[in-house]
Formats: structure tokens, C-alpha cells, sequence
């Protein structure tokens, strides 16, 4: 199954003194051991990333999300609602494609580039599916375009598993691509990956992909292959959570890399990679090793906030003027095996996407659960996804300097029997420049 990721390091090409190739040798372990599998965390200290998490009333101070579960937005809405029970997943693609202006007065009559997708869970079945807002704001005040349900459990295929035909139970855990290169209002404008799971209480699981041309209309999900992992994993006994990004521009052979969740039998997890060239045949990688050779290229560290599990992994690239590949970022959701399994959101960074720096704090925790009324993320901060952004002050009716735009899942932390509304899961924002 799942691969693990070996840091490998070259002998020097002149000769060292051995209490200098000590030295040289422990400060190089101490960089490389946020790699894969055996090493962990790096006990560095915090990344140089401060993010601020929403605050609509600054009067007021007080966090909030930017997209709650339609029982609580919506005063007239029924449990059989996709979104009622609560929204969770978030994936944003900004497409400035999407600005249509009037050619007559110049005005914007449809301004919605920014497109957040989420998963959703009714109240009545407790089903999960895809749904989808849109707005002209990153931060999705106002909503331009309503909750929109784009893909359901009943549009999946009938898998194969164990020799057994099997029906989809649900749909989870968006990730959508916008391929520019594809014209606007053409089938590809959009490509999305996500978990389906199968079976008897979607105990069985498979990553899916489909394409639109408007984001709300999607092909017939075919099933990704390659994503076989092996020993060095550990006992994985579903893949989760993919993320997928492109990586090549210009001239560059086309390449798709998705990072995913490996889950254990025991309830870890470790965060896994894999290339594609086309989005549908995968091969899980680590930089030196392929297919079930490879291990895992990230995993918590001893005795730090994620030493348990990293789940949910989220990446992009960063690029200079001429479109070379700067840094890349990974956040991603830590648990703590000795916590009572709240979750936090780390960060770790690499200049090949393959070698990871670890850090021994988080970069956004959960709220305190001491303000009243209890914040929405108090209990939980996970699920993260990573978005870049390039403000620019002559196109942004309200310019800033936001540069990452950090969307997230967050629970309540209470404890007051108040039924269906404990532990909801709602969307928030966190940004730094």
C-alpha cells in the first residue's frame, strides 16, 4: 500500500574533520526529520507564517465562520436540506474568468469569481455531498451565488470491492482545479477529486474524479487507479482526503500531484503523495521511490501537537515573476496522542515538495472556549485548505495585502447537553500576508 519518504544525504566531496562531520551531521538530521515515517515533527520552533482568523464586527472581536450549516443560516430551512446539518471540507478556486462586465457601462453583472465547495451534511439522513457558494469576496460576505448541490452519492459508480459490487454511501472531501488553459463555459474548466466511500456505512473507500464547465454541472466520476500503498506505511487500511494541484506551466510536461491521508487500523494517519499525468492513473511517490515501494512524506513528530495523526493535507507551490517553483507549503490537520483529541493545523515547507521542515507548534489553534457565546472552532480546527493570492489594488474594490488565504472546518466546545447542535462542524477563514 502507502509508501514512506527517505531523506537521503550525499557525502561531502572533500574531507571533514570527524568531530566537524558530527556537528554537519546532527544539524542536517535536525532539519530533515520532519521527512516521512520514522522522523517526525522537527522540534523547530514556530513557522514565521501569524494568521488572523476572521472577525467581521471588530467592535465585537469575535471569530466567526464564514459559512455556517443551513440550520443556523437559514431560519426557514428543513432537515432533508442538503447543507442542514453542518458544512465541512472547504475547497476555494478563484476564477477572475468568471467577471463578466456590462460592454456598455463597464460594470461588473456577474462578479462571482470566487467559488467555495464544501461537503454537506443533511438532517434527515445524515448524508454527505458536495455543495457550492460563490461570491465576489474571498471571505464569501455576501454570498452571490446560493448553496447549490453539485454531486451526490447517487451519480457515483458501482465499485468492485473484494469481489462484491458495491453502491456509494457518500460523497467527501472536495478538491477542486481550475485549468485556465481551458476556455470558460467548456467541460474541464474545472477538474475535482474526492473521497467516495462504498458499503455498509461507507466503510470501504475510493478516489474519484469528474470535470464541468460551469462548476456545478460534473461529468460521471471515474475511478482513480495507482493509489496502492505499501508496508512502510503502515497497516493503511483506507486512502483519504486527496488534494490535487498542477504542477507544470508553459512548455513543462503536464503533471498532476496530489497529496492524501493514509489512515491506519488504529486510527493514525500519515500523509502520502502521488503523481499523475492525467488525472486519472495515479503512482504513489516519495522523490526516490515509486509504487509500493515509496513511504509516506510526512508524519507527525514525538511528543508534539501532531505525534498521533496528520490528516487532510493541503498544498500549493509558490512562484517568483518567471514562474519557477519558489517553496512549496503544506498545512495540514495534527492530532496529539495524548490530548482528548482536539485538532490543530500545522504547517511544514519544502523546496522540492518531497523533503519536509517540520514545526513543533501549530499555526492555528483552536478558539477559547471561554468567550460566550462559544466560538464556532473551539473545540476542533481542521480540514484545512490553502489558497495563494496575488492582491492587486487596481482590481480590488477593497485592496489588502493578504497573501495566504487559509480555509478551515471548526466544532464547538460544549458540554451543555445541547443535542444536535454539539460538535457541528462550520467553515471559517484565517489569512496572513
Amino acid at each position: 500500500m502507502i509508501q514512506k519518504h527517505r531523506c537521503i544525504s550525499k557525502s561531502p566531496a572533500f574531507s571533514i574533520p570527524s568531530l566537524t562531520m558530527w556537528i554537519f551531521l546532527f544539524i542536517c538530521l535536525g532539519i530533515v526529520s520532519g521527512c516521512g515515517g520514522g522522523g517526525g515533527t522537527a522540534g523547530s520552533p514556530a513557522p514565521v507564517i501569524v494568521f488572523s482568523k476572521n472577525r467581521p464586527d471588530p467592535p465585537n472581536d469575535f471569530i466567526s465562520p464564514i459559512l455556517n450549516d443551513r440550520f443556523t443560516a437559514d431560519p426557514a430551512a428543513v432537515s432533508s436540506d442538503f447543507d442542514y446539518f453542518e458544512v465541512d471540507s472547504p475547497c476555494m478556486v478563484d476564477d477572475p474568468g468568471r467577471i463578466i462586465n456590462d460592454p456598455v457601462t463597464g460594470l461588473c453583472t456577474s462578479c462571482d469569481r470566487y467559488m467555495l465547495f464544501y461537503e454537506a451534511t443533511d438532517g434527515a439522513t445524515f448524508e454527505n455531498s458536495i455543495g457550492l457558494v460563490t461570491s465576489d469576496e474571498y471571505n464569501f460576505d455576501p454570498i452571490l451565488g446560493s448553496r447549490t448541490q453539485v454531486l451526490t452519492a447517487a451519480e457515483l459508480p458501482q465499485l468492485e470491492f473484494g469481489g462484491f459490487l458495491e453502491t456509494a454511501f457518500n460523497v467527501t472531501d472536495p478538491s477542486v482545479i481550475l485549468d485556465k488553459s481551458v476556455p470558460a463555459g467548456v467541460s474541464g474548466r474545472y477538474l475535482m477529486w474526492f473521497e467516495g466511500t462504498y458499503g455498509i456505512a461507507g466503510q470501504l473507500s475510493a478516489t474519484l474524479t469528474c470535470q464541468s464547465a460551469d462548476g456545478i454541472t460534473w461529468t460521471t466520476p471515474a475511478l482513480c487507479i495507482g493509489l496502492e500503498v505499501g508496508p512502510s506505511f503502515g497497516d493503511v487500511f483506507r486512502i483519504s482526503d486527496p488534494e490535487v494541484i498542477q504542477v507544470s506551466v508553459g512548455t513543462e510536461p503536464l503533471e498532476y500531484r496530489m497529496v492524501f491521508e493514509a489512515v491506519r487500523t488504529d486510527g493514525s494517519a500519515v500523509i502520502g503523495m502521488a503523481t499523475s499525468s492525467n488525472g486519472l492513473a495515479w503512482t504513489v511517490t516519495d522523490g526516490a521511490l515509486t509504487g509500493v515501494d515509496a513511504g509516506p512524506i510526512f508524519s507527525g513528530g514525538p511528543g508534539a501537537f501532531d505525534d498521533f495523526a496528520v490528516r487532510s493535507p493541503t498544498f500549493e507551490i509558490e512562484r517568483d515573476s518567471l514562474d519557477n517553483i519558489v517553496e512549496w507549503h503544506l498545512f495540514y490537520e495534527g492530532q496529539q496522542l495524548s490530548s482528548d483529541n482536539d485538532s490543530f493545523i500545522g504547517y511544514s515547507n519544502s523546496i522540492d515538495g518531497f523533503s519536509w521542515s517540520g514545526y513543533a507548534v501549530p499555526v492555528i489553534s483552536p478558539s477559547s472556549d471561554n468567550f460566550i457565546p462559544v466560538t464556532f472552532d473551539s473545540d476542533d480546527v481542521k480540514h484545512p485548505h490553502i489558497a495563494l493570492r496575488d492582491p492587486d489594488p487596481l482590481t480590488d474594490s477593497e485592496p489588502d495585502l493578504n497573501r495566504l488565504l487559509l480555509y478551515y472546518s471548526g466544532d464547538p466546545q460544549i458540554s451543555d447537553g445541547s443535542g444536535s447542535l454539539e460538535e457541528v462542524n462550520r467553515i471559517g477563514l484565517a489569512v496572513s500576508e
